[in-house]
């Protein structure tokens, strides 16, 4: 008998391992994949050098460790035992507060400290950031109303701003409370006149008013419906900022469904196997009313992730003409032309919006905008000829100032780039993100006197430049003639916009 039980749990044993090692080169099982940032490393090649110096079996184990079969399951079924027994978890972005509200862990170093710590540890100097963007902003902002482009900025709750009785205990005591982004910019764009709608306030005012909940629990952005219903209110902001009669939209009856994406994406990062019950919440369906008076503007969203819940459930599509998402001022999507802010035409980018919405909460503040504002203010400022002048001036004085050259050349050493190279990063740094320093113009509480002309003929479909345009959209439009453009930027050695803007001027001119 033992010896059959031996037999049993030898061959058991062989199974065992030759079905996770079906799963791990095949994987005939699919399994939900985790959930968080994920690096997937290659199978290793093997090579005489990697033999010998071991770099070969260190690359492996790294790659079995991320790919032995069944890992998916494995790894829920452990989350799920530290939750269910410990209430612990593996996420280490997320905390547990009270009730079974879960809240990401920069929302909580907010609420008991300030992020201001993780720029400065001095408030003079976070203060002084501050203003700075604000004055950007104000300057920014009455500069593009001279061309009937409309700015401004959608400030959005955190989690812990709403729900502050069910954060978790304090764990940021290391430091005192710094200053937060909120409570400066708040009454400091009312004192300049910046256009903004503060839904902080307004959604600690209805808070114990309303009967849907406004941030899920175990989600770390505003609910789906939320994020519906306060859309009404950012279109008529919209309609009477730019005097425009714009698409408005109604909503269904409310209705309970399974959790949607994002009302439970904290929860998702946990990785559990079993849903966190309840895991249900209030829904509404969006849809356009019919208006043949109405316009479709271009809409720029600038912004964090809370714009992602406003793009699920309302038809943006049908309110607005274009509406790319510039997420954090650097991927763009929504856009079938662009799809990072490294390749745009800035200035055709700027000037074809008629509204440009900065879209941040709370804990987001402390980047308002994403450095879009100070390259903004350049560009409606100063032309390319001047841009550039003011650039080969920096540099210039980068080579006659021996302190600052010998510090360049160093930075070059340890970035393994030449010196070349460096001055000019950095020279197009000082121009495009610290403009006050290098323009008089910008410096101060005054609006700037000069003026970037050039502008004007984007907004001129008969000039130069509206011309070009028209031939640049042509271009997108065929797949043929863009992928040409495209193989023409990487024989000679050119980016893509410049290849793109050479070939609409060649057929302009020889048509």
């Amino acid at each position: 008998m033992k010896k059959n039980f031996n037999k049993i749990l030898f061959i058991a044993t062989i199974v065992l391992f030759a079905i996770i090692f079906i799963q791990s080169v095949w994987h005939p099982i699919n399994f939900r994949p985790l959930d968080g940032a994920t690096y997937k490393s290659d199978f290793p090649k093997l090579t005489l050098q990697s033999y010998k110096d071991n770099s070969f079996q260190r690359q492996l184990d790294k790659y079995s460790q991320e790919n032995f079969g069944f890992r998916e399951w494995a790894f829920r079924f452990y989350n799920q035992y530290l939750w269910s027994f410990y209430h612990k978890t593996n996420a280490k972005i997320v905390m547990e507060g009270k009730e079974g509200y879960l809240f990401e862990n920069i929302v909580v170093k907010d609420h008991y400290q300030s992020l201001m710590y993780d720029h400065t540890d001095d408030t003079a100097v976070m203060k002084a950031l501050f203003e700075t963007e604000a004055l950007r902003l104000w300057k920014v902002q009455e500069l593009l109303k001279e061309h009937d482009i409309h700015i401004f900025v959608n400030m959005l709750p955190s989690k812990n701003d709403i729900y502050p009785e069910y954060m978790p205990v304090n764990i940021c005591n290391d430091k005192p409370d710094g200053v937060h982004a909120y409570d400066y910019y708040k009454p400091r764009f009312e004192e300049l006149g910046i256009n903004h709608i503060d839904n902080v306030t307004y959604y600690q005012d209805i808070k114990d008013k309303v009967d849907y909940p406004l941030f899920p629990k175990t989600g770390t952005h505003w609910t789906n419906i939320a994020a519906s219903y306060s859309f009404d209110s950012i279109i008529e902001y919209m309609e009477v900022l730019g005097n425009r009669n714009l698409l408005n939209i109604e909503f269904s009856e409310k209705y309970i469904d399974k959790n949607r994406h994002p009302d439970d994406d904290l929860e998702q990062l946990l990785n559990l196997t079993f849903p966190i019950r309840p895991n249900k919440n209030y829904y509404v369906d969006v849809t356009t009313i019919p208006d043949s008076t109405a316009v479709r503007p271009k809409l720029i969203t600038i912004g964090d992730s809370f714009f992602w819940t406003i793009s699920y459930n309302i038809p943006l599509d049908e309110i607005f003409n274009e509406y790319p998402y510039w997420y954090y001022n650097s991927t763009i999507y929504f856009d079938k032309k662009n799809h990072s802010t490294n390749d745009i035409n800035f200035a055709r980018e700027l000037m074809s919006a008629d509204y440009i919405m900065l879209n941040y909460c709370t804990v987001q503040l402390y980047d308002l905008g994403s450095k879009f504002l100070p390259k903004a203010l350049v560009y409606l400022c100063y032309n390319d000829e001047e841009r550039n002048n003011k650039i080969e001036e920096i540099i210039n004085n980068m080579r006659n100032d021996e302190t600052w050259f010998n510090s360049l050349s160093e930075k070059a050493q340890t970035q393994n780039q030449s010196v070349e190279e460096v001055m000019l990063n950095d020279a197009k740094y000082l121009v495009y993100q610290q403009p006050e320093s290098v323009f008089d113009d910008l410096k101060g509480y005054k609006l700037p006197t000069n003026r970037n002309e050039s502008l004007l003929n984007f907004s001129d479909p008969n000039s130069f430049e509206g011309k070009v345009e028209r031939i640049i959209d042509d271009i997108y439009a065929d797949p043929n003639w863009l992928n040409n453009i495209k193989k023409k930027a990487e024989q000679a050695g050119v980016d893509f916009e410049t290849q793109l803007r050479n070939d609409a001027i060649w057929m302009l001119n020889n048509n």
